[in-house]
């Protein structure tokens, strides 16, 4: 099985993380000096603030593995097999565009979950993505560190198998 690393965060998707992780803990925090002082609203609040960021953060990808029948994507929630017969198509993508989130994290450590409707993005790098369409229609945005590399491992692989 090749291993491949998950990109470093881009500029704009590492600021974005950094003004997070400072603005919830803050906002979480002077909540509790609000007056008249709701005790349970700012507890409440600085527990939804820290969930989002180990949420976010769980779904970060912790390895991208290429065996010779399947792409395998895990994060601390577990793991998304592709399988590589069922791919249709896989290319690089460097332009960002307009993407529309429909559920997932927009920015705190990358961006994951459902964008466009049902493309699923496991993306660290908004520069080095790797669109994998499948048969069914259905899109994986993945971003490994060398996208070129990954592409021609899984080219080399489908190749083998014809």
């Amino acid at each position: 099985m090749k291993e491949f690393q998950t990109a470093k965060m881009d500029r704009r998707t590492g600021l974005l993380t950094v003004i997070l992780l400072i603005l919830l803990p803050v906002l979480a925090i002077s909540s509790f000096f609000f007056e008249p002082q709701k005790l349970t609203v700012s507890i409440f609040l600085s527990l939804l603030f820290i969930a989002v960021i180990f949420i976010s953060y769980a779904f970060v990808p912790k390895r991208i593995a290429l065996s010779g029948e399947q792409i395998l994507v895990q994060n601390l929630f577990g793991a998304v097999v592709i399988n590589l017969n069922e791919i249709k198509s896989i290319e690089e993508l460097e332009k960002t565009g307009l993407n529309l989130r429909t559920f997932g994290v927009g920015g705190l450590f990358g961006y994951f979950g459902y964008f466009n409707g049902r493309d699923v993005w496991y993306v660290t790098n908004i520069y080095k993505k790797v669109k994998i369409t499948l048969h069914s229609g259905k899109i994986y945005m993945l971003s490994p560190d060398e996208p070129e590399l990954f592409i021609e491992e899984i080219r080399k692989i489908s190749a083998k198998r014809g």
